[in-house]
């Protein structure tokens, strides 16, 4: 069975309160598509200062979360 496709859920916050509300949130909704599909773990990327991704991915092990700081590995 195909499952759909799970958009991944973009972040813009201003504060660290507002950051750990939203990731935290935006994990939980990640974590309940992914005991549904059972096949992808969660990631979790910092694309700048108050801009992270979280999304399903197929490098991260189901039943893990994994984060990614993309400013360390952008020159």
């Amino acid at each position: 069975m195909n499952m759909p496709a799970v958009k991944p859920i973009e972040i813009k916050v201003r504060n660290r309160a507002s950051m750990d509300q939203c990731i935290t949130t935006a994990v939980n909704r990640m974590i309940e598509c992914a005991l549904r599909q059972r096949a992808h773990g969660i990631l979790v990327t910092r694309l700048g200062d108050g801009h992270f991704v979280v999304s399903l991915s197929d490098s991260v092990p189901f039943g893990y979360t994994e984060q990614f700081d993309f400013r360390r590995h952008s020159a």
